[in-house]
């Protein structure tokens, strides 16, 4: 079945995989919501309390993506013993950059009211590697997705389209207010737009003659990435703007994306 979308396809119920050219496309497709999503930001300057119901509703997208298109994924693909392994690599993997970022000052990039110094780069660079430790897994696991047999699901698109558009408004309002200028900011989240669009690509061809167990390890490690990356940023981020409605919005977020997952597959 196939399922048009931006004058392309999502493959859904298919035996063959994609091309290189299809990792490119979905690639950029699920990232370039960073760039729309920044301008946004700088122009409308949306408050913490919006941007936290936004991480509550991509929150529940984050989970269920996890669920049906990535831990799983990597399970049937090479069973327990890699799909555990990828989980740890991830988490640590995004812990240890995690820290990196606070160090440099940056603990609550996802907030609208942050700042930094309008006269250094210190904070803009720190907003850009926080992306890039977001945005490289999920969209690494799109080309993942793609190899051999597997197919790319409507989901997993949309998935990680939403996923990132409350990163993009925050820093586009934040990076606002210090006095960078709105090309400017553009031009970051569209370099970042790049580099996991170039993920994408990276992990379609150097992973396509590998075996079924190093694929389904690395898919685990972008799902292990992309869990801690829920438990230590989004949710307390989210709660902190939402309190018990974080509840409501997740599970509605959650919902959205269980549904992708089995209506456009045929589960």
């Amino acid at each position: 079945m196939l399922l048009p979308l931006f004058g392309s396809t999502v493959l859904t119920g298919a035996t063959t995989g994609g091309t290189q050219w299809d990792a490119i496309y979905w690639g950029f497709i699920a990232s370039v919501s960073l760039t729309a999503s920044a301008f946004l930001g700088a122009r409308l300057k949306p408050s913490t309390k919006v941007i936290a119901g936004l991480l509550a509703f991509t929150a529940g997208v984050l989970i269920a993506l996890l669920s049906y298109d990535l831990i799983s994924v990597a399970f049937q693909t090479g069973g327990l013993a890699p799909s555990f392994l990828g989980m740890a690599i991830g988490l640590l993997m995004y812990v240890v950059a995690n820290r990196a970022l606070i160090r440099l000052g940056n603990k609550d990039r996802r907030s609208c009211e942050h700042g930094g110094n309008p006269a250094a780069n210190t904070g803009a660079m720190a907003l850009v590697m926080g992306a890039l430790i977001d945005g490289i897994p999920e969209s690494a696991s799109i080309g993942i997705g793609l190899l051999d047999n597997k197919i790319i699901s409507a989901a997993m698109i949309i998935g990680v389209f939403i996923a990132n558009i409350p990163e993009g408004l925050a820093s586009g309002a934040g990076l606002s207010r210090t006095g960078i200028p709105e090309r400017r900011i553009v031009l970051i989240w569209l370099m970042v737009t790049v580099a996991c669009t170039l993920s994408s690509w990276l992990a379609f061809v150097l992973l396509r003659d590998s075996s079924a167990f190093v694929q389904a390890t690395l898919i685990a490690i972008a799902g292990g990435g992309i869990l801690a990356m829920t438990l230590q940023t989004v949710v307390p981020e989210a709660f902190d703007g939402t309190d018990d409605l974080i509840s409501v919005l997740g599970a509605i977020g959650f919902g959205v994306v269980f549904t992708l997952s089995h209506v456009t597959e045929g589960h």
